[in-house]
């Protein structure tokens, strides 16, 4: 009859595996075959109540503990990495598959420098070949090491995930549009703050509720064209750039791209003047009555004035005849249908105001 096994030995097993995150490698740090580890989870699982026992001051099933101890051994992984970002590493040196043993430089210099009375005088009958360190206490050799210096790659992964406003490559996309917003769909509701003895909390391994921030999803849809011509003049459309003054080795400002449009009185159109290089110039006005709706052609141009859009022409005859008709349809069949509908009031009764008294 197998012994039965205590609580203990499954804390045990639990902080191996924080420090292990395999379950073979745990179980067998404790003296426990894995296929009884696994059963102690399946058990547990179908009965949390018998298999609830207290690790780390959080009374829990053992399966809980199981995966608080997997993500406990994700942060012992993190630290190792932090270190590595930091600190590098070191590892012993083999050569052939037997270790190298670390060089004394004092002593490999004086195996060369002195001669036979010396060296006999101060290091007895050690031969000149053994040139290794020694501890002073225990005289044991020590292996060499080969030391890795911090690794740039997992420092820059580390400070892009903690710091990514600063270290991570982001652009921004920026999108006008005409029409309203809304938001659709509905956000998940946020459950009710645990308590305070919540487990993966209190070592920072999720966030609380109240400290997530809440998803949405928003949908921007401009308002819709009538045809394909208001299309057209909303989005394709030239749009206006800052002229760049390009200038040649000797200082000598250069004439403009074919493409440049220069507006009267900007700082480019008056570079170009005072430089004697003949231009066209277009009045910002010209740019405003065209649709563009640009800052400093606001500035240049700060007494226009929105036009007035064209007055509606007035109908023609055919037009006027051909309201009438769908009017005299519409009297038609209005008049058509009162005849088919239900009369009400009908009897004795006092008429009202201007009407007329009914008997049936």
């Amino acid at each position: 009859m197998s012994q039965k096994i205590t609580d203990d030995v499954w804390r045990d097993a639990l902080n191996q595996l924080v420090l292990k995150p395999k379950m073979r490698p745990a179980a067998k740090a404790v003296g426990v075959n894995v296929t009884t580890l696994f059963k102690k989870i399946r058990d547990s699982i179908a009965d949390p109540a018998a298999h609830t026992f207290e690790w780390l001051g959080h009374s829990a099933p053992f399966y809980q503990h199981i995966n608080a101890a997997r993500k406990l051994s994700t942060v012992a992984l993190d630290h190792a990495a932090r270190d590595l970002a930091l600190n590098g590493h070191s590892e012993p040196r083999f050569y052939e598959g037997k270790p190298v043993w670390r060089v004394d430089p004092k002593i490999e210099a004086d195996a060369i420098t002195l001669d036979e009375f010396d060296w006999i005088a101060q290091y007895g009958a050690r031969p000149r070949t053994d040139t290794f360190y020694r501890d002073p206490k225990t005289q044991a050799l020590e292996q060499e090491q080969i030391i890795h210096p911090p690794n740039p790659a997992v420092l820059v992964k580390l400070l892009t995930s903690l710091a990514p406003e600063i270290y991570s490559e982001h652009s921004t996309v920026e999108h006008v549009h005409s029409g309203g917003v809304w938001v659709e769909g509905q956000s998940p509701k946020q459950a009710a703050l645990p308590a305070p003895n919540n487990f993966t909390q209190d070592f920072g391994l999720s966030a609380r509720p109240s400290e997530v921030q809440r998803p949405i999803n928003t949908l921007a849809v401009p308002r819709p064209c009538v045809d394909s011509a208001e299309f057209d003049k909303r989005f394709r459309r030239k749009l206006l750039r800052e002229v760049t003054l390009f200038r040649d080795a000797d200082g000598k400002l250069m004439p403009p791209l074919p493409d440049d449009v220069l507006i009267a009185g900007s700082e480019q159109a008056r570079a170009f003047q005072d430089a004697q290089i003949p231009i066209e110039v277009v009045r910002a006005e010209v740019l405003l009555d065209e649709g563009y709706e640009n800052d400093f052609l606001r500035a240049l141009a700060p007494a226009w004035k929105r036009k007035p859009g064209p007055k509606p022409k007035p109908p023609t005859d055919d037009e006027r005849q051909e309201r009438a008709e769908q009017a005299a349809v519409k009297v038609a069949n209005k008049s058509t249908a009162s005849l088919y509908e239900p009369v009400e009031k009908i009897g004795y009764g006092k008429p009202m105001p201007g009407g007329r008294r009914i008997v049936s």
